[in-house]
């Protein structure tokens, strides 16, 4: 699982636009990974952001590359039944979300099948069991995002929102449906308080992250704000209902900001988390896939069980709850502390810790030669080749992989495949709806 939070409207690198074209017609044939319509043009493949397949669209060509092409999206000329109004206003022009002109249900089972034809184009993979998708609502549902602020220097205008669709310029919004309701103040009510500010161009973005009850509205700063911008951020943080903290380099303000919790109540489990940690942004689902993770591997009373990539505890405390021993690694000292922390609040003496680079050889350390029954892994984007290659012949019964990812899975599933295990369960989780972002859950078993 991304370790990062998804960068809410990051920009697509594109190339320059050639001179404009005749509009052509379009068939439009599947949708690609990231939810573009995909078509063919002169005998090239087109990817046309915002058409579905069996669309009969008018586009123009935009950009001209050897092996395919990509044009804008003018008309749709014949809609398909599963073509939805998008539920965001600024939709067209924001770079948040990809998929709102598209039905849910949809939008799931494209994600669940892009997935599957790369474990099996890539990998050569079929899955014994396909488990139904974890879902939840389709919107509301964010309780952690970024949100960029800019200060236009030709007018003073404050610009507070996501990234254009395809640029790196911040587009002004009012309300974003994909944020939990009691964030969705946030746009005009740090305007509002802001407001006449002359210079506040050393405020460059603004994290949100919740937990059950309560959170923390983060302000990064290049330079310490004077007393009088401090209290205008602190109304906003009021109105809010937040915790304010104002990031400068590495040190915050306060220094020790309170904790939030959020709760995964199955366990009898509070997670304590601060303002810079990363959390699940989709609290619903999160507790769907802690349930499926324990779930499928089944832990014992005298299962030893390895959670790679850890962070806060988010499945060790919950594996801790059945197993005999748990094993939490992960590469951030200050969360494995935080980890530590929420073990002893639980009461949870079986639960260990320890911080360690995962990318690198972890053979040696104390923590890994004692033995391990179960393995959990939870790797970042890039996914985690180092700790697989490690692993592949450690002899554990079970290995459960969570992908944020499909291109990293692949990847690394050969390893332990060649080592002999055989992928049992899948799943997909749509934590990101309305978007092109699909996690995934998969089992892998060694024969009895």
């Amino acid at each position: 699982m991304s370790r990062q939070r998804i960068q809410f409207g990051a920009p697509r690198h594109g190339k320059k636009k050639p001179p404009s074209e005749t509009p052509v017609e379009l068939r439009i044939d599947r949708l690609s990974h990231e939810g573009r319509g995909i078509a063919s043009h002169d005998g090239k493949t087109t990817f046309i952001a915002g058409a579905l397949p069996g669309e009969q669209v008018r586009a123009t060509l935009t950009e001209r590359h050897k092996r395919y092409d990509e044009a804008q999206l003018l008309e749709v000329l014949e809609a398909s039944p599963e073509r939805r109004e998008p539920s965001c206003p600024h939709y067209d022009q924001c770079g948040g979300c990809d998929l709102q002109h598209l039905d849910i249900e949809a939008q799931r089972a494209h994600k669940e099948k892009q997935v599957l034809d790369q474990l099996k184009r890539f990998a050569n993979v079929v899955p014994e069991q396909l488990f139904p998708a974890l879902t939840g609502t389709a919107l509301g549902y964010r309780r952690a995002a970024r949100i960029g602020l800019n200060q236009r220097q030709r007018d003073g205008e404050l610009l507070v929102g996501f990234r254009r669709r395809g640029s790196h310029k911040l587009l002004n919004i009012s309300e974003c449906p994909i944020l939990e309701p009691r964030l969705q103040p946030v746009f005009d009510t740090v305007r509002e308080q802001l407001a006449g500010v002359e210079d506040i161009r050393h405020l460059t973005h603004i994290d949100l992250s919740c937990g059950d009850e309560n959170g923390y509205i983060r302000f990064r700063a290049t330079r310490r704000p004077a007393a009088d911008l401090i209290e205008r951020l602190q109304r906003i943080a009021d109105v809010l209902q937040l915790q304010l903290v104002i990031a400068l380099n590495d040190t915050t303000l306060p220094e020790a900001p309170l904790p939030c919790h959020y709760s995964l109540p199955d366990f009898s489990l509070q997670l304590a988390f601060g303002s810079g940690d990363f959390i699940q942004v989709n609290a619903e689902l999160n507790r769907q896939m802690v349930n499926q993770a324990i779930e499928w591997l089944a832990p014992t009373a005298d299962d030893r069980v390895l959670d790679l990539f850890c962070g806060l505890g988010n499945f060790t405390l919950p594996l801790a709850r059945s197993a005999a021993q748990v094993v939490g690694v992960e590469g951030s000292a200050d969360m494995v502390e935080k980890a530590r922390l929420n073990a002893r609040d639980a009461g949870l003496e079986n639960a260990q810790f320890h911080r360690a680079d995962l990318s690198e050889s972890f053979v040696h350390a104390p923590w890994y030669r004692s033995g391990f029954d179960l393995i959990l892994l939870d790797p970042p984007r890039t996914g985690a080749r180092e700790a697989v290659q490690q692993l592949a012949h450690y002899g554990a019964r079970k290995v459960l992989y969570i992908s944020c990812n499909p291109s990293a899975l692949v990847a690394d599933l050969p390893l332990l495949l060649q080592a002999g295990y055989r992928v049992t369960r899948f799943g997909i989780m749509d934590i990101f709806p309305q978007t092109s972002h699909v996690e995934s859950m998969l089992l892998l078993e060694r024969p009895v």
